[in-house]
């Protein structure tokens, strides 16, 4: 236990310290100016829009005439302009607030919106040393509203020649998605389901189904961090016998921008078998990548899977280091 705290101990320091679903808005201004984007955020006092040529930007409602969605470049206003009051006609009596209709994730086809990357690594060594080692991995968003919906998947895989016949040492997959629906500013409700298999470690295919609560704790500009509480259902076909284990989780993630090309991201999922208090497994990804243009880059990924009872000889352990070049799509927050 002791060992599992202290390997579990330092990502979780690390992790301490440091969507097109979307519809084309627009605000438009007293002054006659309009700022197009989409709108991430709104208080009495204030309308945060992010737009495409300058970041986030927050207007007073003091200077917005109407807030709308944009189509053929005509704005169909959600929050109409006030009319100038004639002196001679009584007021009429104000009515009730118009609501800006929410931003639908999945209106138009599901297949549009999505904004993320995918990232490929690849070596090959003949002579003293005959091996292969090729990974791949996806991470992609749709967002709108108060909904958002995260989908990734990564593979890793490894060939030994070395003896005269190819041995695959190394042949894994894992994948999953999360969808999280705002119940305010600051909490949210997700479900998520994720999936592995992992053939060295006699892993056919294990499946976890899950929901529960979560925090937005930290969110401007440059930096995001996510709590998340909940439990999770695990079915596990293996080797030995298929298991069914309730499970409760814990985990969060944290992104960060330095600046414009060079961006941080963390994820920890901490999974606790409730019937035995002995058994636990956690996952820790950490990637650090750099823009080269705005859809090349390069991308360092650190990755751990542990869990404290494998099957067989299986080591609790599996520790991932990759690299390589990563293609961005959709827009880049």
């Amino acid at each position: 236990m002791k060992k599992f705290y202290k390997r579990l101990l330092l990502p979780m320091l690390f992790f301490s310290f440091v969507l097109q679903a979307v519809a084309n808005e627009a605000v438009t201004l007293k002054n006659g100016d309009r700022v197009s984007g989409r709108i991430v955020e709104e208080s009495e006092e204030a309308v945060t829009i992010e737009t495409e040529y300058a970041g986030k930007i927050t207007i007073p409602r003091k200077h917005i005439a109407a807030i709308g969605e944009l189509k053929n470049n005509n704005i169909i206003p959600a929050v109409p302009e006030k009319p100038a009051a004639k002196a001679d006609v009584k007021p009429a009596a104000k009515p009730a607030a118009a609501v800006r209709p929410p931003v639908r994730l999945f209106r138009g086809p599901i297949s549009e919106g999505w904004e993320g990357n995918a990232n490929i690594g690849f070596s090959y060594t003949s002579g003293n040393s005959n091996y292969t080692t090729m990974s791949t991995g996806l991470r992609a968003v749709k967002s709108g509203g108060n909904d958002n919906l995260t989908v990734y998947a990564r593979s890793l895989w490894y060939s030994n020649r070395s003896s005269g016949r190819m041995v695959t040492t190394q042949n894994a997959f894992w994948g999953g998605a999360r969808y999280d629906r705002n119940i305010d500013r600051k909490n949210f409700g997700f479900l998520s389901y994720d999936f592995e298999r992992d053939r060295p470690r006699e892993l056919n295919f294990r499946s976890v189904a899950g929901a529960g609560f979560g925090r937005h704790v930290v969110r401007n500009d440059r930096t995001e961090l996510d709590v998340i509480l909940g439990g999770a259902w695990n079915r596990t076909w293996q080797t030995g016998g298929n298991t069914d284990t309730p499970e409760g989780l814990a985990g969060g993630t944290l992104k960060h921008r330095f600046h414009e090309k060079l961006r941080v991201q963390n994820t920890i999922t901490f999974f606790q078998n409730i019937t035995d208090r002995a058994e636990y497994r956690f996952i820790f990804d950490s990637t650090l990548s750099v823009d080269v243009t705005k859809r090349i880059g390069v991308f360092v990924t650190v990755g751990d899977r542990f869990n404290n009872d494998p099957l067989g000889t299986s080591k609790r352990n599996d520790f991932l280091f990759t690299t390589g070049m990563k293609w961005n799509f959709g827009k880049k927050r």
